[in-house]
């Protein structure tokens, strides 16, 4: 599979609603079919770097190319919901960069959603759906990333540990509050064993991945609140 390319363009074509580009690259000529932001934006450039979905269909590979990675990988988080295929995706993509789109969704915001070509008000209710939980760690949230920084400063774990196991649980579809609610549970339980010891409070020193997700499950499923 082509995920990433770089070469000299040697031009640019347009089919209806769809553009891109013939990337010239160790002598192999590559179409692929890019954002029409991101067309204008490289039009005057010589070299281009593009980050690519390639797909496989029975007449054909076609190649899809983004200039940034989060386009490219909120992409592929789009054509995984049902319903929406690979021109939705990019028309979604044509009127949010990937940054705005995370917070469309994440923020269940359903009339910015059916403003993109192809996009009813039922396929935008399932995007909010089966995404939502999916996007709220995305590189490029920045109110989640806000929101986790603001938890994270309350308690004394560790944030790179603590995101992980968070995504993870998240994946299992827990819910995000129930998740955090262990994770206070968890550091409160480890403080009160640590509080028998001077100088020792907070959670250990030394924590990993799967102590925090074994233990924050035992919280989750026991929780009789």
């Amino acid at each position: 599979m082509i995920g990433w390319l770089k070469g000299k363009k040697i031009c640019t074509w347009n089919n209806g609603s769809r553009t891109g580009l013939i990337l010239s690259c160790s002598g192999v000529g590559y179409e692929i079919q890019v954002l029409t932001r991101n067309l204008t934006s490289i039009n005057d450039s010589k070299e281009v770097t593009l980050w690519i979905h390639q797909i496989q269909r029975e007449d054909g590979s076609f190649l899809i190319g983004f200039i940034e990675k989060a386009d490219r990988d909120l992409f592929r988080k789009l054509i995984s919901v049902s319903g929406i295929g690979t021109q939705s995706a990019i028309a979604l993509l044509e009127n949010y960069d990937a940054n705005k789109l995370v917070d469309v969704i994440t923020q269940k915001n359903i009339d910015h959603l059916i403003k993109s070509p192809g996009i009813g008000k039922r396929t935008a209710e399932r995007l909010v759906v089966e995404l939502h939980n999916k996007l709220l760690d995305f590189p490029t949230n920045t109110a989640f990333k806000k929101k986790a920084t603001d938890f994270y400063q309350e308690t004394n774990l560790n944030i790179n540990i603590a995101n992980e196991v968070k995504s993870a649980l998240i994946n299992l579809d827990y819910k995000e509050t129930e998740i955090e609610n262990a994770f206070r549970e968890y550091e409160k339980n480890e403080s009160s064993k640590s509080s028998k010891t001077p100088g020792e409070a907070g959670v250990p020193q030394i924590l990993d991945f799967e102590t925090l997700f074994k233990q924050s499950l035992i919280i989750i499923n026991t929780d009789t609140r």
